[in-house]
């Protein structure tokens, strides 16, 4: 899952509410705190409610904070919350001179968010990794859970001038998710999953990460967790409904990837859905959109194949296969290799690129890709010399993975006695059978071929 940088966010509207004349400054204080207090503030109020970023309402808290801000100026909290409500209010510069404003005063959460504002260029700031690290740093070393997620997400990435640093990303992981940071924990929980920065490979303790996130409404985790349910990881239960509950709290706040976790279960009708081409589509598309690779690569194949209500277009198909390929997903690599293999969708005939593209995608071991190879190195094309034993080889590797073409490909190779494989009717008739059960015509074909001749024990 990739990294995010986290701090506030969103909405915008107009009007002021009125304050006495008498109100006290204690008085106008809360009424900011309510508007816009942070959820990592420990200074605020017993009594009061933190606000999360996206439910701040910019219109009455700006003014509420402001008036605040005017009875009591130099309070670090209500300066800090005055810029939330900006930022809210999209109103980055205001929000980044009243985080300044807080900081000078001594808030180190006004530091970590505006490291954000720096992070992501917001306003009149230019992007500046380094400068968002050294505030992160500041705030960090202070305990801000969400400074510690962020600097850790700049290690594990090599941002702003820091090296690519795992061991240390999970250290400061660790600090923000014991603080319940929920970005930090779906992080961590990623780390258990891959088993890096020196953690063990660990379903069980990622899918508690991913769940102690999820259950705060944090949709990176709502999605790993639901793959987690899809495929009965981490000591859950293998359950389609539960994983399509978790992809759709996902989809509701945009995640890409829980987009297209949905849009897979509509394309083949799991977790109690129907199955549904259009919307699977529609779900593709609003994934791809954010740069989702695997949903480029499978709203490639609606346009390849004519699916989901969208016109047959090799031209759209090929466009999309490469923006996904371009990012190292195997699928769109092998896909992509195949439209140069045979010339489609506006590329040419170039077999010289679908073997490297193969290859790429084999190297992730890709099983339709390791077929494909085969199939060249079988052949001698794209430049490989004739080599049965390095093709059967790599059908093996497919069809160990379930691939029927691959399957068929092996078939054949034991029907022919072929790449060092002793011929064997009744190993080529397994192999035909495991494809020809998955719908494959040429295996289908083959298969029949041996019953009609009572070859391979049929």
């Amino acid at each position: 899952m990739r990294s995010a940088i986290h701090a506030t966010v969103l909405l915008i509207s107009l009007g002021s509410p009125a304050f006495a004349g008498d109100t006290s400054t204690a008085d106008l204080i809360a009424a900011c705190d309510k508007a816009a207090a942070s959820p990592q503030d420990k200074t605020v109020p017993a009594g009061i409610a933190a606000v999360a970023p996206e439910k701040i309402e910019a219109a009455s808290a700006i003014p509420a904070c402001e008036a605040a801000a005017r009875a009591a100026p130099g309070n670090p909290r209500v300066l800090f919350e005055l810029g939330r409500a900006y930022r809210a209010g999209k109103n980055y510069d205001a929000a980044r001179i009243r985080y300044e404003e807080a900081m000078r005063a001594g808030s180190a959460l006004a530091a970590s968010n505006l490291g954000s504002l720096y992070a992501e260029g917001l306003g009149s700031l230019p992007r500046d990794d380094r400068e968002a690290a050294r505030l992160f740093r500041i705030a960090a070393d202070q305990g801000v859970a969400a400074a510690q997620s962020n600097l850790g997400s700049f290690y594990q990435n090599g941002r702003g001038g820091l090296p690519k640093d795992d061991v240390e990303a999970v250290r400061l992981y660790r600090l923000a998710a014991g603080q319940g940071y929920a970005a930090a924990q779906n992080a961590l929980g990623n780390f258990f999953h891959n088993g890096r920065g020196g953690l063990p490979q660990d379903d069980v303790e990622a899918a508690r990460l991913y769940k102690l996130a999820a259950d705060q409404e944090f949709p990176s985790a709502q999605t790993n967790l639901g793959y987690f349910y899809q495929e009965g990881r981490g000591g859950l239960p293998r359950d389609d409904n539960a994983a399509a509950r978790l992809y759709k709290l996902a989809t509701e706040h945009g995640n890409p990837f829980g987009q297209h976790g949905l849009a897979y279960f509509y394309q083949v009708g799991r977790g109690g859905l129907p199955k549904d081409d259009v919307e699977a589509a529609r779900l593709y598309r609003l994934a791809a959109d954010q740069g989702n690779a695997s949903s480029q690569n499978s709203l490639g194949t609606f346009y390849q194949s004519g699916r989901g209500g969208l016109p047959r277009d090799d031209v759209e198909a090929a466009r999309l296969y490469k923006l996904a390929a371009g990012k190292g997903n195997s699928y769109a690599q092998n896909n992509l290799a195949y439209f140069f293999q045979e010339g489609r969708g506006g590329l040419p005939k170039d077999d010289g690129e679908a073997v490297r593209l193969y290859k790429l995608a084999v190297d992730q071991n890709n099983a339709a890709a390791q077929s494909n190879l085969g199939y060249f190195h079988a052949t001698g094309r794209g430049g490989m010399p004739k080599d049965d034993a390095e093709a059967a080889r790599l059908y093996r590797l497919s069809a160990a993975q379930g691939s029927a073409l691959g399957q068929v490909n092996l078939g054949n190779f034991y029907q022919q006695g072929r790449g060092g494989l002793r011929k064997d009717d009744v190993e080529a008739a397994r192999y035909y059978r495991l494809a020809a059960d998955q719908g494959n015509a040429v295996a289908q074909c083959n298969l029949g071929i041996l019953y009609a001749n009572g070859r391979g024990g049929l």
